[in-house]
């Protein structure tokens, strides 16, 4: 599961970087055709670069949110609900070293 996340954050990377370049390209030739100064340029590549971000944000949580629900319903333990029951069973195990011990 961690590989297929792992997977996810690289191609929204790949993506930002891609959607950024095409973006920084257009907006260069806009101002070499004089419809765009460079301030104007700079402006439009950050609006729509950060815009793809979080779009690419929130797809990414939606996609993790569903892999959740779906490994939810097919009753597959969490690692965090691996380890919190691997701690109360170390906790578990002491409790009854130390009653043993102390009925002795």
């Amino acid at each position: 599961m961690l590989d297929l996340f792992k997977k996810v954050f690289l191609l929204g990377l790949g993506t930002t970087i891609l959607i950024e370049e095409t973006v920084e390209k257009i907006a260069d030739d806009l101002v070499k055709k004089g419809k765009l100064t460079t301030e104007e340029a700079k402006k439009l590549v950050t609006d729509l670069v950060n815009e793809a971000k979080k779009d690419i944000e929130s797809i990414h949580q939606k996609g993790i949110e569903e892999a959740e629900k779906v490994f939810a319903g097919l009753h597959i333990t969490t690692k965090k609900e691996y380890e919190d029951l691997e701690k109360r069973v170390r906790d578990l195990e002491k409790a009854s070293r130390d009653t043993k011990s102390s009925g002795s």
